[in-house]
């Protein structure tokens, strides 16, 4: 693994999202070749001071993690180059009736009903993907209003898109972050998944997708 790499972990969801949150330090403790008692991860939000907010890694410094779930299966990345955001949706979740209107602003609903309709539902997943992972990156998480976010993707044949997804984060008028660096990779989560790598910095991250042990 070199200091670009993504490392990805998928497994099985577990009824509990506490239960889930364990895979955060197993995959650090796999990456990093510690030992689990080695990995310290903190999770607040600030804003309430729940044990839900981004995860951190206090030990081993410079490991950056992040977690997502949807239908039966749970998602982890971690990176050692830095800041990360990690996101998977189910594409049947996403059509639902009224999602469109909450989820994208209007250069994006024009953009995604451009798409033949066949693929336009695995779309629109992968465009709710790319918004989730920037804004899991960020901290922000769902404070924002996902619609401030302007995600574009390359003039592209849909089959194309739908395979290799490559999103770009046009805009986003209150962002933190250098939009310069930051990088969006798509990946296959599973069976009716689709999933979204977001990091930052100089050069896009290559996925290395780890068996489960």
């Amino acid at each position: 693994m070199t200091q670009t790499d993504v490392s990805l972990f998928l497994a099985p969801r577990a009824p509990l999202p506490e239960t889930d949150r364990l895979h955060l330090a197993e995959a650090v403790a796999r990456v990093c070749r510690v030992e689990l008692t080695e990995v310290t991860i903190a999770q607040r939000c600030e804003r309430c001071g729940g044990a839900h907010g981004k995860p951190r890694v206090l030990r081993p410094p410079g490991t950056f993690v992040s977690l997502s779930r949807a239908a039966s299966t749970v998602a982890v990345a971690v990176s050692l180059a830095g800041p990360i955001g990690v996101d998977i949706e189910s594409v049947s979740a996403v059509g639902r009736a009224g999602f469109d209107d909450v989820a994208f602003n209007g250069p994006e609903q024009e953009a995604l009903w451009a798409v033949p309709m066949a693929a336009r539902d695995r779309v629109r997943a992968t465009l709710w993907t790319a918004k989730e992972a920037v804004l899991k990156l960020s901290g922000a998480g769902l404070t924002v209003d996902p619609r401030e976010l302007t995600v574009v993707y390359p003039k592209a044949a849909a089959s194309v898109l739908v395979m290799e997804p490559r999103w770009q984060l046009l805009s986003w008028p209150g962002a933190s972050l250098d939009l310069a660096d930051l990088h969006l990779a798509g990946f296959d989560a599973g069976p009716g998944l689709v999933g979204t790598v977001a990091t930052l910095g100089p050069e896009a991250p290559r996925i290395v997708l780890l068996p489960q042990t």
